[in-house]
């Protein structure tokens, strides 16, 4: 298969086997995108049942949308002999291979279920059960976000399909129930995960045996022991979510992935419930205004980023000389004392002084609202805004995946990151973290626009000007400018230039003192050959410009 080319796909490279696929990296020719594809294996290519399994996997993975569910772009070959599904491809590791290097780091052990519940309370609430959990299907990708890999057991409720007596599933990882052949649902990839989640803490499973029955036998019949036994520094309260996943009896496990959520963000240590808490709600809104103001005002000034001039700095934050352990950002300290007041008044005071342009101060603002409470999801927000900015896309990346894993609806984190790996290349990556941003708020007209200009700069105009259709539908008042914008940009990548002029018009009369407006209508006007509208605003953008090199090439226009 390797060197062939199946549709628009040149398959590069396998990347591993399974009971139900194949899966080889290949690259998209049409696209220009690294994708994963899966193909039917040749001994079922003719079985028809085997086909029908094939199609409603891809059917029921289709329909999942959450930031730690791997993305299925679309199912091919259903007429031929060489059915494929494809799929994002993500670089990374998977949890088998993390677990290979001993017992996993405490924090980062109820951060990966964290994520997996999350990924899977998204699927059980379509009522498609995973039934193959297992650190092999399980990717931490080099973003540090976690995917749940292979949907290629899925069970839609009131559709079963079979296999001859092929058993379904990894013989280690199988709930009692699904190893007997009895019906499953949602509770038995809780008991996977509770198979995994002991892997990781004791570097070993909890059922094992010299042969298949042995496994099955263990799981089904003896006690595990406790993975204190293994891992003696193992807090009680994450045994006891261990040992509930692990109940041989569905009912006495947990009922949904929804209450084991609930039990791992707990043993996260978060505050005590107040309003909005670690939650971008009515504090959220308060913050999210301000870097607004914030934006516009240094936006308005010059920033040497076409990204973030389509921006908004979701609260800001930075980490001077402080450390990450210091500001809870590895295990944290029992003694830190929370105080959410104290951590708000500080974020607020950080933006005040963001909107003031007085960033050392901003600076200290922040660094003292984390500290007041490590756990404030819309500080490490801001941090990963900051470190953006300064263009540490890393640290970034880390501290919007920490607000992430505190509050998983935290729009700005998602929005951060997306531009961070944007900066990075990883574009398909930086695509996903922003469309979670706008499901999770439809109206973040920023998202939109960033979104829409990373598929520009990508050369896929067509495609960005259907996301910008949609942001142009859901625009905040006051911001539609940005989007009317970038739809202009991307006719003039199109060579749509009177197109462009108009959505640019329309973006200038909004705001007339935004910079990369101001130069993409000149270089319109230039396009159109009307030199005469073209000459004015080369000037104007030379007011707006701060930038050297851009205030070079602008002149130089004028000069032509």
């Amino acid at each position: 298969m390797v060197g062939k080319k199946i549709a628009q796909y040149e398959v590069e490279a396998e990347l591993g086997q399974g009971g139900m696929g194949v899966v080889y990296q290949a690259k998209d020719t049409i696209l220009e995108r690294t994708v994963a594809l899966k193909f039917l294996p040749a001994m079922f290519s003719r079985d028809e049942d085997a086909k029908k399994r094939f199609v409603h996997e891809a059917r029921a993975v289709s329909v999942l949308d959450h930031p730690n569910i791997a993305v299925v772009h679309e199912i091919g070959g259903v007429d031929s002999d060489e059915m494929f599904i494809v799929m994002a491809y993500y670089k990374g590791q998977t949890l088998e291979e993390i677990i290979e290097d001993g017992p996993v780091n405490l924090d980062d052990v109820v951060r990966y279920t964290l994520e997996t519940a999350r990924g899977l309370s998204e699927a059980h609430a379509k009522n498609i059960v995973h039934r193959d959990i297992k650190p092999g299907n399980i990717m931490v990708t080099e973003s540090g976000l976690l995917k749940i890999l292979d949907f290629g057991l899925a069970k839609v409720s009131d559709v079963t399909m079979t296999m001859g007596a092929v058993s379904l599933g990894t013989l280690a990882y199988m709930s009692p129930e699904q190893a007997q052949g009895q019906p499953v649902d949602n509770r038995t990839d809780l008991w996977a995960l509770g198979v995994v989640m002991y892997e990781m803490l004791a570097g070993k499973r909890p059922f094992d045996g010299p042969y298949d029955a042995a496994i099955l036998y263990a799981a089904a019949n003896e006690e595990h022991e406790s993975v204190s036994t293994w891992r003696n520094d193992t807090p009680e309260h994450i045994v006891q979510i261990v040992d509930k996943l692990l109940q041989k009896q569905p009912d006495r496990r947990y009922q949904s992935a929804q209450e084991l959520i609930k039990d791992l963000e707990s043993a996260q240590a978060p505050p005590p419930a107040l309003p909005g808490n670690g939650s971008e709600g009515e504090e959220g809104k308060e913050v999210v205004e301000a870097a607004a103001a914030a934006a516009t005002q240094v936006a308005s000034k010059g920033i040497p980023r076409a990204l973030v001039i389509a921006s908004i700095v979701v609260g800001v934050g930075v980490v001077g000389a402080l450390s990450w352990s210091m500001l809870g950002g590895t295990n944290g300290s029992p003694d830190v004392v929370l105080d959410r007041e104290a951590a708000r008044n500080h974020l607020s005071e950080g933006i005040s002084r963001l909107n003031e342009g007085k960033y050392s101060l901003a600076l200290a603002s922040i660094e003292r609202s984390i500290l007041s409470d490590s756990t404030f999801a819309p500080a490490w927000s801001s941090l990963s805004a900051v470190q953006f900015q300064l263009n540490n896309f890393d640290e970034s990346i880390r501290a919007a995946d920490r607000a992430i894993s505190m509050d998983a609806a935290s729009t700005g984190a998602y929005y951060n990151k997306g531009l961070s790996l944007a900066e990075r290349g990883d574009v398909e990556g930086a695509i996903q973290e922003l469309a979670a941003a706008v499901r999770l708020n439809p109206a973040f007209t920023q998202a939109y626009s960033a979104w829409g200009d990373i598929l520009i700069e990508d050369g896929r105009a067509d495609e960005a000007l259907e996301i910008l259709d949609q942001g142009a539908q859901r625009a905040e008042p006051g911001l539609k400018f940005i989007i009317y914008k970038n739809q202009g940009k991307a006719h003039m990548e199109l060579r749509q230039f009177q197109e462009a002029v108009n959505y640019l018009e329309a973006s200038y009369k909004e705001n007339p003192r935004w910079p990369e407006t101001v130069m993409l209508l000149a270089r319109a006007y230039d396009a159109v050959g009307d030199r005469d509208r073209a000459t004015p605003l080369w000037q104007e953008y030379l007011q707006l410009e701060t930038d050297p090199s851009r205030r070079a090439a602008a002149r130089a226009r004028l000069n032509q």
